[in-house]
C-alpha cells in the first residue's frame, strides 16, 4: 500500500460474530468533489460492517487540487489493495465491491465500468474492477447535470464531460449494479433512469429501486450525520425515512441472490438481516 493510500483509507472490519472469508466493500462518499460527506463514508461503512462485510472508506483526491485521473487512480489502487493487499482480513474473492453515493457514485461508476481515460492517462488495458457496485443517487451521465456542477466535478475541464460520464464506458461485462434513488431527488432520478436505460442497451445486469420520499444526499436514510462537513461546506438536511431506508434490505437480498448466486458464506447468508 502506498503512503498516500494508507493515510486516506479508513478500514472497518466485519463485526463479530461474522467469521471466515467475508465480502469487502470500498466506500466512496459524496460531497460534490469538494469534501467527503461523513454519513456517506464512515456511516455507510459501519452499516456494511454490521451486516458482515469488511469496509474501507477512501478519502479520494479532490479536483482541482488533484486533477483527473487522480481520483480514479486512487480508487483503482484501493480496490486492488482489497484483492491482494496486506490488510490481514479474510476476503471472499467472489465479492469485492464498491459503494458510491452522489459524486462518490460517479467515481464508483467509473471504477465499475473499467473506464480508461485515454486523453489523460496510459493505464493498463485491464484496470481492476469490482465484482459488484452499489450506486446511491449517483451520476451516470454528466450531460444530465448543470454546467456549473460539471465544471466543479471536473476541475473546469469541460472537454472531459463525455469521457468522464460512466455510462459511456458501460458494457455487458460490467459487474452487477444496484442503483437506488428517490422521486424527490431530480438529479438522482434522471441519472438512475439513465443507468437503467444504458444497462438495458448493452445487456448489463442492473437492479433499480426508486423510493417515493427523500432528497439528494440522504445516505442510509437514518438521519445520523456522523460528523460535520468542512468549514464553508454544507450537507443536505438528514432525516430518518424508514421506507426509503429499506434500500439496505433490498441491497442485501440482491447481494445474496445476484452476486453470490444464493450461496451463503456465513450466518444469515452473505449478510445478516439488517435492523432499521
Amino acid at each position: 500500500m502506498s503512503a498516500d493510500l494508507a493515510s486516506n483509507l479508513q478500514v472497518i472490519p466485519a463485526e463479530p460474530p461474522f467469521s471466515g472469508a467475508r465480502p469487502a466493500v470500498l466506500v466512496l462518499p459524496g460531497g460534490g468533489y469538494r469534501f467527503h460527506a461523513p454519513h456517506e463514508g464512515e456511516g455507510v461503512a459501519r452499516w456494511w460492517s454490521s451486516v458482515g462485510c469488511h469496509a474501507a472508506v477512501l478519502h479520494y483526491p479532490l479536483p482541482p487540487e488533484s486533477p483527473w485521473p487522480s481520483p480514479l487512480a486512487a480508487a483503482r489502487e484501493a480496490l486492488q489493495w482489497w484483492r491482494t493487499g496486506d490488510h490481514g482480513l479474510a476476503v471472499d474473492a467472489r465479492a469485492v465491491g464498491v459503494f458510491g453515493a452522489s459524486s462518490g457514485g460517479h467515481l464508483a461508476g467509473l471504477l465499475a465500468t473499467g473506464a480508461i481515460l485515454g486523453s489523460l492517462e496510459q493505464a493498463p488495458s485491464s484496470p481492476p474492477r469490482p465484482d459488484f457496485a452499489v450506486l446511491a443517487y449517483s451520476v451516470a451521465d454528466l450531460d444530465l447535470l448543470p454546467d456549473v456542477a460539471v465544471s466543479g466535478m471536473l476541475g473546469g475541464r469541460m472537454e472531459l464531460r463525455a469521457e468522464l460520464s460512466p455510462v459511456t464506458h458501460l458494457g455487458a461485462e460490467t459487474c452487477p449494479l444496484f442503483v437506488w434513488t428517490t422521486m424527490e431527488d431530480p438529479p438522482g432520478l434522471t441519472n438512475a433512469l439513465r443507468w437503467a436505460e444504458a444497462a438495458q442497451e448493452v445487456g448489463a445486469s442492473l437492479e433499480l429501486h426508486v423510493y417515493p420520499e427523500g432528497w439528494h444526499g440522504l445516505g442510509l436514510a437514518d438521519g445520523v450525520s456522523w460528523g460535520d462537513p468542512p468549514a464553508g461546506e454544507r450537507m443536505p438536511p438528514l432525516a430518518s425515512i424508514p421506507h426509503t431506508a429499506t434500500w439496505r434490505d433490498a441491497c442485501q437480498q440482491w447481494l445474496d441472490d445476484v452476486v453470490l448466486g444464493n450461496e451463503p458464506t456465513g450466518p444469515g447468508g452473505l449478510t445478516a438481516p439488517s435492523s432499521r
